[in-house]
């Protein structure tokens, strides 16, 4: 858990102890109580003040890896080749992906995607298919009508539940499993409206589809882009759904002119 979430925690216990002092003096609770309530209370407020200045750390460290062991990637099955891979390239942007045809409007959570071009703005992801091996909805609507909408959701526990509901197969539209109309989700807090660029296999006989969009169009909580990324879901590890990173960082200025593409 980050120093933020802790932090976080422990100013809401602080809120929490002064309204249950404020309630037993206004009911004249016994002196007792509301000296250990006022004990918890400044207990509380030190535990922040300390962890704020950075003085509890060394209670976050967690224990040190390094690479030491070398693997054959293809001595492992399918199951642990993918958890090493998505392990090691994590976390990775969450986002539903939207699509229709004449019939219906399809949802589906996705995270195998990456920007690959600033100008033009270039999109890769890759669509596999079902486990009957026949292509999912997400992939025939996008060559039906060459159109859909990355939407990226806040990091709530509600919108996660949501992300997970819309990756159940069924014969309607997904938005019925979910405690919303669609088409836009109400915890959406950026939106890339795109179209179908290339749609070509992937080599050495991958079942999936490798996807290239260009995005159009975006929908943004502001106009102005955000210094430190914005806080939405991200798939960490092979079902593991969390916070995107949103802690200490280190502003990388050295490797590229930012006004180059």
């Amino acid at each position: 858990m980050s120093r933020i979430a802790i932090a976080d925690f422990l100013k809401k216990c602080i809120v929490y102890a002064d309204n249950s002092i404020q309630r037993k003096r206004e009911r004249d609770d016994s002196p007792e109580i509301i000296e250990q309530w006022q004990t918890y209370r400044d207990y509380t407020q030190y535990a922040l003040e300390e962890l704020e200045k950075g003085d509890l750390d060394h209670w976050l460290e967690r224990t040190e890896m390094s690479a030491e062991n070398e693997i054959d990637i293809e001595e492992l099955d399918h199951t642990s080749r993918a958890a090493w891979l998505a392990g090691i390239l994590s976390p990775r942007p969450l986002a539903l992906i939207t699509t229709r045809n004449e019939m219906r409007e399809n949802i589906a959570p996705i995270s195998s995607l990456a920007v690959v071009s600033n100008s033009p703005p270039l999109i890769v992801m890759s669509l596999s298919k079902n486990r009957e091996n026949k292509p999912r909805d997400t992939y025939n609507n996008l060559l039906e009508n060459g159109k859909c909408e990355l939407q990226f959701l806040r990091a709530t526990p509600i919108a996660a539940k949501d992300i997970d509901l819309a990756g159940t197969q069924i014969d309607n539209s997904e938005w019925s499993l979910l405690d919303c109309d669609g088409p836009v989700h109400p915890m959406a807090v950026a939106i890339l409206k795109c179209h179908l660029v290339e749609d070509r296999e992937l080599p050495e006989g991958a079942v999936a589809r490798l996807i290239t969009l260009r995005v159009d169009s975006m929908i943004t909580p502001t106009y102005y882009p955000p210094d430190k990324g914005l806080d939405i879901l991200c798939q960490h590890g092979i079902d593991r759904i969390t916070p995107a990173p949103n802690d200490w960082g280190h502003l990388a200025t050295l490797h590229r002119d930012l006004d180059k593409p």
